[in-house]
């Protein structure tokens, strides 16, 4: 498990991320990469991991692929650049990698980052939509919304 100050929890993180993050991809993970401070003295950077339920069905299988990607990425916590939030999106591959080609991947793309960060931010075409309707601002907000459980003998 990481730490608890250098993990990415927030929900406005995560849809900041969809929105302003640039994206490094990966056979085993995507990882998108949003610079948070630039101060001289930054802070840690804070990481998260997603992994779809189209890719895995069963929580097992999610929850295990997640655990092999976060004890790697906890081991290589030093070598990852600090003022960064992170988010890797899991593929299907990870759960069948062997364990080293999992490091080698994420050095790999942590290595990215300074090239990434460098080139200008690209909207993916649903998040353009959503800015330009103005349902989010500065990328806040970019989560679907939640939907009301009809209370039973209720007809609408």
């Amino acid at each position: 498990m990481l730490p608890v100050e250098q993990r990415l929890k927030k929900t406005k993180d995560f849809a900041q991320m969809a929105t302003r993050g640039r994206s490094v991809f990966g056979p085993l993970a995507t990882m998108r990469v949003r610079r948070i401070d630039s101060s001289p003295e930054p802070a840690d950077s804070r990481i998260g991991f997603i992994i779809s339920t189209k890719i895995f069905k069963r929580a097992v299988k999610r929850n295990l692929a997640k655990r092999r990607f976060r004890g790697a990425v906890r081991e290589l916590l030093d070598q990852i650049p600090k003022g960064y939030h992170l988010l890797f999106v899991l593929k299907p591959d990870t759960l069948t990698a062997d364990y080293q080609v999992i490091k080698d991947e994420i050095l790999r793309l942590v290595s990215k980052i300074p090239e990434t960060m460098s080139k200008p931010l690209k909207l993916s075409p649903r998040a353009r939509k959503e800015m330009s309707r103005g349902k989010i601002a500065a990328g806040a907000r970019f989560v679907k919304p939640r939907v009301k459980a009809k209370k039973a003998g209720q007809d609408t």
